[in-house]
């Protein structure tokens, strides 16, 4: 009989940061150990990148409070690794090989000649009418798969932080229109959703400085701006937005309207 997978680590990847967590559930529950270490801005170890750095002492770290046994590794990569789009078209009959030559085919168009060597993978939206699509860069994943088995660990999953930000709260814009936001550092993912579905998506950084300092106090910050520029390019008043979410620790110092609830990670600890 082969032992239950009685320990996981976590590893959220932001664009300052590395921080993981142990979970230990068997035989007894344990409370769970944090490990959290800042990028530099340059790498240390010949070889390897400031990130990889700092997943390796994370792991480290995480290792020391649990040196034997088998332990299941999730990452969530910071967003500013990622690609992502949304295309509309009629998928409910489309096959699983049709809707991978799509996702491929918006990659290489987004990305154009650095779309080689790009992961990609895609989720059809409930409505079957939006694909989603994200891709990541190979290297990142065998570098993280390497870093993994140096640590006698099995690398479980890797997925975007916009995606583990999405999965674990979409729940809150209920039904109908919302805006569902991700912010790491200053990048931001903005999502326009119908019951559930993502529609339309606006990636990219937000303005340095703090709104607070404009001029005009009543003008929208950067994040309000995008939204309402997403928004107005498909076609969508933004009063019939019922709910607006913000998930993750960037954008701590813009102005928000009082429409935004904002989620943090302290909010929601493992």
């Amino acid at each position: 009989m082969s032992l239950p997978w009685n320990k996981t680590m976590e590893l959220d990847m932001s664009a300052q940061a590395v921080h993981g967590i142990l979970l230990q559930a068997w035989p007894r529950r344990a409370p769970p150990v944090s490990v959290r270490h800042t990028i530099a801005q340059t790498a240390t170890v010949p070889g390897t990148t400031p990130a990889l750095s700092a997943v390796d002492a994370v792991l480290s770290g995480l290792r020391a409070s649990a040196p034997a046994g088998r332990i299941r590794l999730s990452v969530a990569l910071a967003d500013e690794r990622s690609h992502f789009d949304v295309v509309a078209g009629n998928y409910r009959n489309a096959s699983e090989r049709q809707l991978r030559a799509i996702a491929s085919a918006c990659v290489a168009e987004l990305l154009g000649e650095r779309a080689t060597g790009q992961v990609v993978r895609w989720q059809l939206q409930p409505d079957l009418r939006h694909l989603l699509i994200c891709s990541i860069h190979q290297e990142d994943v065998d570098a993280l798969l390497a870093a993994a088995a140096n640590h006698k660990l099995s690398l479980a999953s890797v997925q975007p932080g916009f995606c583990k930000q999405w999965n674990r709260h979409a729940v809150a814009l209920g039904g109908g229109t919302g805006v569902f936001a991700s912010a790491d550092g200053a990048r931001t993912i903005i999502a326009c959703v119908t019951d559930g579905t993502i529609t339309a998506l606006s990636c990219g950084l937000l303005p340095d400085g703090d709104p607070d300092s404009q001029e005009d106090s009543t003008a929208p910050g950067p994040l309000d701006t995008r939204v309402n520029r997403l928004l107005a390019s498909i076609g969508q008043d933004l009063r019939s937005v019922s709910r607006f979410v913000l998930a993750g620790t960037g954008l701590t110092g813009h102005r928000l309207a009082s429409h935004w609830t904002r989620i943090t990670p302290q909010e929601h600890a493992t």
